[in-house]
Protein backbone atom coordinates (compact mmCIF):
# COMPACT_ATOMS: atom_id res chain seq x y z
CA UNK A 1 0.00 0.00 0.00
CA UNK A 2 1.62 3.30 -1.21
CA UNK A 3 1.66 6.05 1.69
CA UNK A 4 0.27 8.88 0.46
CA UNK A 5 2.30 12.66 1.50
CA UNK A 6 1.01 13.14 4.46
CA UNK A 7 -1.60 16.47 4.77
CA UNK A 8 -2.48 18.32 8.22
CA UNK A 9 -5.75 19.83 8.77
CA UNK A 10 -6.51 23.15 10.45
CA UNK A 11 -6.07 23.28 13.68
CA UNK A 12 -8.94 25.02 15.77
CA UNK A 13 -7.72 26.35 19.68
CA UNK A 14 -10.78 25.36 22.01
CA UNK A 15 -10.74 23.46 25.23
CA UNK A 16 -12.05 19.87 25.33
CA UNK A 17 -11.75 17.26 27.92
CA UNK A 18 -9.47 14.11 26.95
CA UNK A 19 -10.86 10.78 26.62
CA UNK A 20 -9.57 7.60 26.53
CA UNK A 21 -8.68 6.44 23.49
CA UNK A 22 -10.66 3.81 21.67
CA UNK A 23 -9.71 0.86 19.65
CA UNK A 24 -10.66 1.40 15.64
CA UNK A 25 -13.51 0.31 14.50
CA UNK A 26 -11.49 -1.22 11.43
CA UNK A 27 -10.14 -3.96 13.77
CA UNK A 28 -10.89 -7.56 13.73
CA UNK A 29 -10.12 -10.47 15.37
CA UNK A 30 -11.13 -14.21 14.41
CA UNK A 31 -13.87 -15.46 16.43
CA UNK A 32 -12.48 -17.56 18.82
CA UNK A 33 -8.75 -16.79 17.80
CA UNK A 34 -6.10 -18.56 19.78
CA UNK A 35 -2.57 -17.31 19.71
CA UNK A 36 -0.22 -19.65 18.47
CA UNK A 37 1.85 -21.94 20.97
CA UNK A 38 5.33 -20.31 22.04
CA UNK A 39 8.16 -21.75 19.66
CA UNK A 40 5.58 -21.58 16.91
CA UNK A 41 7.22 -19.94 13.47
CA UNK A 42 5.59 -16.88 12.55
CA UNK A 43 6.42 -15.19 8.97
CA UNK A 44 6.85 -11.96 8.40
CA UNK A 45 5.72 -10.46 4.33
CA UNK A 46 8.62 -8.03 3.29
CA UNK A 47 8.26 -4.05 3.98
CA UNK A 48 5.87 -2.39 1.52
CA UNK A 49 7.08 0.38 -0.78
CA UNK A 50 6.72 3.82 0.59
CA UNK A 51 6.63 7.74 0.86
CA UNK A 52 9.85 9.37 1.44
CA UNK A 53 7.88 10.86 4.94
CA UNK A 54 8.04 7.40 6.27
CA UNK A 55 11.25 6.31 4.72
CA UNK A 56 13.40 4.75 7.96
CA UNK A 57 10.33 4.38 9.69
CA UNK A 58 8.65 0.95 8.33
CA UNK A 59 12.35 -1.01 8.79
CA UNK A 60 11.67 0.29 12.44
CA UNK A 61 8.34 -1.40 12.77
CA UNK A 62 9.95 -4.66 10.80
CA UNK A 63 12.42 -4.80 13.80
CA UNK A 64 9.66 -4.13 16.14
CA UNK A 65 7.79 -6.65 15.46
CA UNK A 66 10.63 -9.28 15.43
CA UNK A 67 11.99 -7.63 18.56
CA UNK A 68 8.43 -8.34 20.40
CA UNK A 69 7.55 -11.38 19.06
CA UNK A 70 10.56 -13.12 19.79
CA UNK A 71 10.78 -11.61 23.29
CA UNK A 72 7.78 -13.72 24.38
CA UNK A 73 9.38 -16.54 22.68
CA UNK A 74 7.92 -17.27 19.02
CA UNK A 75 10.43 -17.96 16.37
CA UNK A 76 10.11 -15.25 12.94
CA UNK A 77 11.57 -14.89 10.19
CA UNK A 78 10.92 -12.53 7.26
CA UNK A 79 10.15 -13.53 3.87
CA UNK A 80 13.05 -12.57 1.26
CA UNK A 81 11.51 -9.50 -0.97
CA UNK A 82 12.34 -11.33 -4.60
CA UNK A 83 10.65 -14.60 -3.45
CA UNK A 84 7.88 -12.87 -2.09
CA UNK A 85 7.41 -10.73 -5.63
CA UNK A 86 7.65 -14.44 -7.16
CA UNK A 87 5.12 -15.59 -5.39
CA UNK A 88 2.90 -12.89 -5.21
CA UNK A 89 2.56 -12.31 -9.10
CA UNK A 90 1.94 -16.36 -9.03
CA UNK A 91 -0.93 -15.73 -7.04
CA UNK A 92 -1.96 -12.99 -8.85
CA UNK A 93 -2.15 -14.80 -11.89
CA UNK A 94 -3.92 -17.53 -10.65
CA UNK A 95 -6.98 -15.63 -10.12
CA UNK A 96 -6.91 -13.43 -13.06
CA UNK A 97 -5.68 -9.92 -11.82
CA UNK A 98 -6.60 -8.09 -8.48
CA UNK A 99 -7.44 -5.34 -10.48
CA UNK A 100 -9.90 -4.56 -13.16
CA UNK A 101 -8.93 -4.08 -16.51
CA UNK A 102 -11.48 -1.65 -17.60
CA UNK A 103 -11.77 0.59 -14.36
CA UNK A 104 -8.64 -0.46 -12.31
CA UNK A 105 -10.53 -0.52 -9.56
CA UNK A 106 -9.77 -3.57 -6.77
CA UNK A 107 -10.90 -6.30 -7.32
CA UNK A 108 -11.81 -7.52 -3.63
CA UNK A 109 -12.81 -10.99 -3.42
CA UNK A 110 -10.09 -11.77 -6.01
CA UNK A 111 -7.20 -10.20 -3.61
CA UNK A 112 -8.82 -11.75 -0.89
CA UNK A 113 -8.07 -15.18 -2.36
CA UNK A 114 -4.77 -14.65 -3.69
CA UNK A 115 -3.81 -13.07 -0.34
CA UNK A 116 -5.27 -16.27 1.33
CA UNK A 117 -3.35 -18.61 -1.39
CA UNK A 118 0.26 -16.71 -0.61
CA UNK A 119 -0.54 -17.22 3.27
CA UNK A 120 -1.30 -20.70 2.90
CA UNK A 121 1.64 -21.45 0.58
CA UNK A 122 3.86 -19.46 2.47
CA UNK A 123 2.74 -21.47 5.50
CA UNK A 124 3.12 -24.63 4.04
CA UNK A 125 6.77 -24.12 2.62
CA UNK A 126 8.07 -22.74 5.56
CA UNK A 127 6.43 -25.36 8.05
CA UNK A 128 4.88 -21.86 9.91
CA UNK A 129 1.64 -21.00 12.15
CA UNK A 130 0.82 -17.76 10.45
CA UNK A 131 2.11 -14.72 8.19
CA UNK A 132 1.89 -11.58 9.02
CA UNK A 133 1.56 -8.05 6.59
CA UNK A 134 2.42 -5.17 8.25
CA UNK A 135 2.71 -1.39 6.94
CA UNK A 136 2.70 2.29 8.19
CA UNK A 137 -0.54 4.14 7.60
CA UNK A 138 -1.71 7.18 7.61
CA UNK A 139 -4.74 7.69 9.60
CA UNK A 140 -6.36 10.62 11.26
CA UNK A 141 -6.20 11.41 14.90
CA UNK A 142 -9.06 13.56 17.10
CA UNK A 143 -7.16 16.84 18.88
CA UNK A 144 -8.30 16.99 22.37
CA UNK A 145 -7.81 20.01 24.01
CA UNK A 146 -3.86 19.16 24.85
CA UNK A 147 -3.86 15.33 23.35
CA UNK A 148 -4.43 13.89 20.16
CA UNK A 149 -6.00 10.40 19.66
CA UNK A 150 -6.04 7.50 17.58
CA UNK A 151 -5.72 3.74 16.90
CA UNK A 152 -5.27 3.08 20.99
CA UNK A 153 -2.49 5.95 21.03
CA UNK A 154 -2.65 9.45 23.02
CA UNK A 155 0.18 12.06 22.49
CA UNK A 156 1.04 15.73 22.47
CA UNK A 157 0.68 17.40 19.78
CA UNK A 158 4.34 18.81 18.44
CA UNK A 159 5.00 22.15 18.82
CA UNK A 160 7.48 24.60 18.49
CA UNK A 161 8.74 28.46 19.36
CA UNK A 162 5.76 28.23 21.83
CA UNK A 163 8.21 29.98 24.43
CA UNK A 164 6.83 28.83 27.29
CA UNK A 165 2.65 29.43 25.95
CA UNK A 166 0.23 26.26 26.29
CA UNK A 167 -1.33 25.68 23.00
CA UNK A 168 -5.09 23.91 22.63
CA UNK A 169 -6.38 22.18 19.61
CA UNK A 170 -9.74 20.80 18.10
CA UNK A 171 -10.32 18.83 15.01
CA UNK A 172 -7.90 16.49 13.36
CA UNK A 173 -4.51 16.25 12.03
CA UNK A 174 -2.67 13.42 9.84
CA UNK A 175 -0.82 10.69 11.99
CA UNK A 176 0.89 7.28 11.70
CA UNK A 177 -0.02 3.87 12.68
CA UNK A 178 1.23 -0.18 12.06
CA UNK A 179 -1.39 -1.74 10.45
CA UNK A 180 -0.99 -5.79 10.59
CA UNK A 181 -3.23 -8.53 8.77
CA UNK A 182 -2.35 -11.44 10.07
CA UNK A 183 -3.62 -14.84 8.45
CA UNK A 184 -3.44 -18.33 9.63
CA UNK A 185 -1.76 -21.13 7.74
CA UNK A 186 -5.06 -22.75 6.23
CA UNK A 187 -5.55 -19.75 4.90
CA UNK A 188 -8.21 -17.49 7.00
CA UNK A 189 -7.74 -14.12 8.72
CA UNK A 190 -6.56 -14.33 11.94
CA UNK A 191 -6.83 -11.11 13.06
CA UNK A 192 -6.23 -7.03 11.53
CA UNK A 193 -5.42 -4.61 14.08
CA UNK A 194 -3.94 -0.58 14.61
CA UNK A 195 -1.79 0.90 16.87
CA UNK A 196 -0.78 4.39 16.30
CA UNK A 197 2.71 5.62 16.75
CA UNK A 198 3.14 9.15 15.65
CA UNK A 199 2.34 12.48 14.63
CA UNK A 200 4.81 12.98 11.54
CA UNK A 201 3.71 17.20 11.79
CA UNK A 202 4.94 19.72 14.67
CA UNK A 203 3.10 22.97 14.78
CA UNK A 204 5.55 25.98 14.35
CA UNK A 205 3.08 28.40 16.61
CA UNK A 206 5.08 31.65 16.16
CA UNK A 207 5.06 31.07 11.94
CA UNK A 208 2.01 30.18 11.95
CA UNK A 209 2.49 26.73 9.68
CA UNK A 210 3.06 23.22 9.79
CA UNK A 211 6.04 21.39 9.27
CA UNK A 212 7.40 17.74 9.37
CA UNK A 213 9.07 16.44 12.41
CA UNK A 214 13.20 16.46 12.22
CA UNK A 215 13.07 13.75 14.99
CA UNK A 216 10.47 11.70 13.76
CA UNK A 217 12.43 8.47 13.10
CA UNK A 218 15.19 9.46 14.89
CA UNK A 219 14.11 7.08 17.26
CA UNK A 220 12.17 3.46 17.41
CA UNK A 221 10.75 4.47 20.74
CA UNK A 222 7.23 5.71 19.16
CA UNK A 223 6.90 3.00 16.64
CA UNK A 224 7.60 0.39 19.73
CA UNK A 225 4.36 1.15 21.30
CA UNK A 226 2.01 1.13 18.05
CA UNK A 227 3.78 -2.31 17.22
CA UNK A 228 3.16 -3.06 21.04
CA UNK A 229 -0.93 -2.06 20.92
CA UNK A 230 -1.05 -3.68 16.95
CA UNK A 231 0.29 -6.69 18.02
CA UNK A 232 -2.11 -7.31 21.12
CA UNK A 233 -3.68 -10.42 20.13
CA UNK A 234 -0.20 -11.89 20.28
CA UNK A 235 1.20 -10.05 23.09
CA UNK A 236 -2.35 -9.76 25.45
CA UNK A 237 -1.85 -13.30 27.27
CA UNK A 238 2.28 -13.11 27.47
Amino acid sequence: MRIIPILLLPLLLQACAPVTPAAPTEEYVAPFFKAPSPGSLLVLLPTKSSSPEVVGGEEFVLQQIHRQLTGVGYRVVALDAANYAVVWDQEIKAVGGIYDTRTGALRTAAYAQALSALAKRVASETRGAMVISHSLVIRQAKLLGTTAEWDGQRRTPPTTRTYGSEYRFHGTTSALSVELLAISGDGTIAFKTLGGTSLPYRADTLAGQYEIRPDLFATDSETAEGVRIALKPLLSNR
